[in-house]
């Protein structure tokens, strides 16, 4: 199912376009920290294009090293996240990270594809996995102090709650944050409330655009 070649939507060419146009700019180089539960490699293969390098983060569903997350360099070069307390790669002033906190497919292995798809691994996942003690020391200390702009996900979605939860807990998040999602229902408004983020009500395609143009 994932190995396709998925066109990429404008959502991904902006993404991976994003650290040119922020240099083109003269802005200085900042920390940049992509967080998706996709599985397919649209996004990679977006940055890939643009020829824009990039860490790739991803956990591990199934065998010896389920729980765990896996480091892969631009080089291609991987590496196991065996102790993440002491594992500084990779630099966030670098590059940008994309962390795929539910695994990712592998086009060259079928035995390393990794999803977090079935009952069984999401009961594991959320009983068992803290986020913030699984992922290198650099990347959770960004997911603590951080800006966040959440785009295409809805808080009624209880996997995301429970995500959030694993990284903040209860309270609110540390820094101001922004949703994108066109006409909210009052649930969602309450869930981001609590968690102090604004909402956008705009279509996602629209907002990417209006970026583009500034």
């Amino acid at each position: 199912l994932f190995d396709i070649d998925y066109p990429p939507t404008p959502l991904h060419q902006f993404l991976a376009t994003l650290p040119i146009l922020l240099r083109q700019k003269g802005y200085p180089p900042r920390d940049k920290l992509i967080v998706t539960t996709n599985y397919d490699d649209v996004l990679e293969r977006a940055f890939q294009a643009a020829g824009e390098p990039f860490d790739l983060v991803s956990y591990i569903a199934e065998g010896k090293d389920r729980g765990k997350f896996i480091h892969k360099s631009p080089d291609g070069e991987s590496k196991l996240i065996d102790k993440p307390n002491e594992y500084l790669g990779p630099s966030l002033d670098q590059r940008t990270v994309i962390l795929k906190i539910h695994g990712a497919v592998d086009r060259l292995s079928v035995e390393r594809d990794s999803y977090v798809i079935t009952e069984d691994h999401y009961i594991d996942y959320l009983t068992h996995t803290n986020l913030a003690n699984l992922v290198p020391v650099t990347i959770a200390a960004k997911l603590r102090k951080s800006h966040f702009l959440f785009l295409g996900y809805s808080l009624r979605d209880w996997n995301l709650r429970v995500i959030l939860h694993r990284i903040w807990g209860e309270q609110k998040l540390t820094y101001k944050s922004w949703a994108i999602q066109l006409n909210p229902y009052p649930l969602d408004q309450e869930f981001w409330r609590k968690r102090d983020v604004d909402i956008l009500d705009v279509r996602l395609e629209d907002y990417v655009a209006a970026l583009l143009e500034n």
